[in-house]
């Protein structure tokens, strides 16, 4: 009974206590259950909430679990972890509701050579790195309740490079992390084609009572891991670029595939092939490395990086006087 009590503001009738315990075969009076939370309550930080019906326990916000069983190093350590690097992906009322077992895990570690390790590790982005956008609270709070209680979103969505929004009913189906931006995985209307908002351009967004559909044989995990991983992809190639030897040497330690080669040449580069999907992601990680590498194959990658460096070059000519007079000083 005390494990189905939740945390202030939260709160569960007896009615519903009586019906889990009923789940999970306990059969007792509704009478017992209210007899048994006032004894509870005398020794545990129980309270009840009898200013409106109905009426609700439980615990209260600073409650210590002290109680329950000591976590071992690896559970703190665990624990410590997932807030230190996974708040993005924690809602704020579940960040709360977790603070208690957070601070149980500090206690757990505090004469253990392991309280720091969540300071002494981090995980660091390999490009550039980017500060979050802002997301109103009401908006991500509500797009996980919603997830969490397979519910319907109405909400206001603007658009990437629109100005004006428009409302929206939104089944959702997950949250994806993509660098520091976070997106609600869905579907929208009564259509079935899985979409990715940005939480960041979601406004005035309110749960309905209706229950979101998911889509036949979706698994967000498959998703995430085959779909959502590419960035506008156009297909499969097979992948033949050359090179600086400074540029890939990582590359022999982190291959960009499985089946990739790797080949020196007498002119000192080294010519990487893989097979791999040909999409935004790659284009730019191409791109990052300017004059160090080139593009043998395919063609029409080869073409687009010939291209898009033609641009870039003749963005940086000279313009005026006044850019020879800088060239000459430097």
């Amino acid at each position: 009974m005390l494990q189905a009590i939740p945390r202030s503001p939260l709160k569960i009738t007896t009615r519903e206590l009586e019906s889990r315990l009923l789940d999970d075969g306990f059969e007792v009076s509704r009478r017992t259950i209210e007899r048994d939370l006032q004894t509870l309550s005398m020794r545990f930080p129980l309270q009840l909430d009898d200013r409106s019906r109905p009426f609700g326990w439980s615990w209260t916000k600073d409650a210590s679990f002290e109680f329950m069983p000591k976590l071992t190093a690896s559970q703190a350590v665990a624990l410590l972890l997932a807030r230190t690097h996974l708040k993005n992906l924690l809602p704020d009322a579940l960040q709360k509701e977790l603070q208690p077992a957070f601070e149980t895990a500090e206690r757990a570690l505090s004469s253990s050579g392991w309280r720091n390790w969540h300071r002494q590790t981090a995980v660091l982005p390999t490009g550039l790195s980017l500060l979050p956008p802002r997301i109103p609270s009401s908006v991500l709070s509500c797009a996980s309740s919603a997830l969490a209680r397979n519910r319907v979103i109405r909400a206001d969505y603007r658009a990437k490079g629109s100005r004006n929004s428009r409302e929206m009913l939104i089944h959702p189906l997950g949250l994806l992390a993509r660098g520091p931006v976070l997106y609600l995985v869905c579907t929208l209307f009564d259509y079935e084609d899985v979409r990715q908002l940005a939480l960041h351009r979601i406004s005035n967004s309110v749960e309905t009572g209706e229950p979101a559909r998911l889509p036949k044989d979706f698994d967000f995990r498959r998703y995430a891991s085959e779909v959502a991983s590419r960035l506008l992809p156009k297909g499969p190639i097979h992948l033949v670029a050359r090179f600086d030897g400074p540029a890939a040497e990582h590359l022999g330690e982190t291959p960009i595939s499985g089946n990739q080669t790797w080949q020196e040449l007498p002119d000192g580069r080294i010519e990487i092939a893989a097979s791999m999907e040909d999409d935004e992601t790659l284009r730019w990680w191409l791109m990052s490395f300017g004059s160090q590498v080139e593009v043998m194959e395919p063609v029409t990658l080869r073409a687009w990086m010939r291209d898009e460096i033609t641009i870039s070059s003749n963005r940086y000519k000279p313009s005026d006087e006044s850019d020879r007079a800088g060239e000459a000083e430097q």
